[in-house]
């Protein structure tokens, strides 16, 4: 079933827009020392963590039984005959298992693709985090006695840093934009996918997306802001990751929303739900990681 026909689209991308709006809502812990002062490794583990949690459910409970339904009816309205229900019931959940796993590989693909775009950062911001560093500290720069952000706030110490390790900050931030932008796809697409079949579920979606944003946000603006003293060029970033998440959405919409049939929404569900499921089991893991 096409978006227009269970609902508007405008309410659709309203609810993606309010998703995305959690990379710039991270961005703004640059504004506030105290929540400078309270990020640390496990605080952000278990963030993440339950929004991973919040997402693996949609993922499992609601995109991957739509994606068995929906090429359930694919194989019912085929011309061919002589098939039973057992047989199209198999054939449903074998190609569905097979989207799912194909999503997951593509998450891969994607961590695969940001790594080649990022060289030099072997471990992701959140994943260098579990060596028990402070939070700009895990950025691994070489700043002297760095122990806290707000030390650092208070002290503007940032701004006498050389010019060298500033370029490495500044670097930092935009790899990250970049490895942000290409993983928020998913979740733009996952968003409207969800909530072209009811608002409530799209919005439930909504909220785990949005949570894991915030840490996404956060991830994006502080080096860019130990690195220029701007906490608006921090934020600035911050948008642009946003901006990709609303491309998500858009590619989705231009699936369904011309009336796709139900094979290409079947595939589209399954493979939004392999991703998700994938991206969310990795965050859950940070939670184990952190706790050790």
């Amino acid at each position: 079933m096409a978006i227009e026909e269970t609902m508007d689209v405008a309410a659709a991308l309203q609810i993606n827009l309010g998703a995305s709006l959690g990379t710039l809502l991270g961005g703004f812990i640059v504004f506030s020392p105290f929540l400078l002062r309270v990020v640390n490794p496990r605080a952000m583990a278990v963030w993440l963590s339950f929004a991973g949690g919040l997402t693996l459910f949609q993922s499992l409970v609601v995109l991957f039984p739509n994606s068995l339904l929906e090429f359930t009816d694919a194989f019912s309205s085929d011309e061919s005959r002589g098939r039973d229900d057992d047989t199209i019931m198999g054939q449903a959940w074998l190609t569905t298992t097979g989207c799912f796993g194909v999503g997951i590989v593509l998450n891969y693909c994607l961590d695969l693709l940001v790594k080649q775009l990022t060289p030099g950062q072997r471990q992701s911001l959140f994943a260098r985090m579990h060596a028990g560093d402070t939070f700009p500290a895990s950025l691994e720069i070489g700043i002297p006695e760095l122990k806290s952000p707000i030390d650092l706030m208070q002290s503007r110490h940032f701004l006498k840093v050389d010019e060298s390790t500033k370029e490495k900050l500044q670097r930092l931030g935009v790899l990250n934009v970049i490895a942000i932008s290409i993983h928020n796809m998913p979740g733009g697409v996952a968003t409207m996918v969800a909530s072209s079949e009811h608002t409530f579920i799209g919005l439930a979606l909504a909220i785990g997306v949005g949570l894991h944003n915030i840490a996404e946000g956060i991830a994006l603006a502080t080096p860019v802001y130990f690195a220029t003293g701007s906490k608006w060029k921090g934020v600035m970033w911050c948008v642009v990751a946003s901006i990709a998440q609303h491309l998500g959405g858009f590619l989705a919409f231009g699936i369904l929303g011309k009336d796709a049939d139900n094979f290409s929404q079947g595939m589209l569900y399954g493979l939004v739900s392999g991703m998700l499921a994938c991206i969310s089991m990795k965050e859950v893991s940070l939670l184990r990681l952190a706790l050790i």
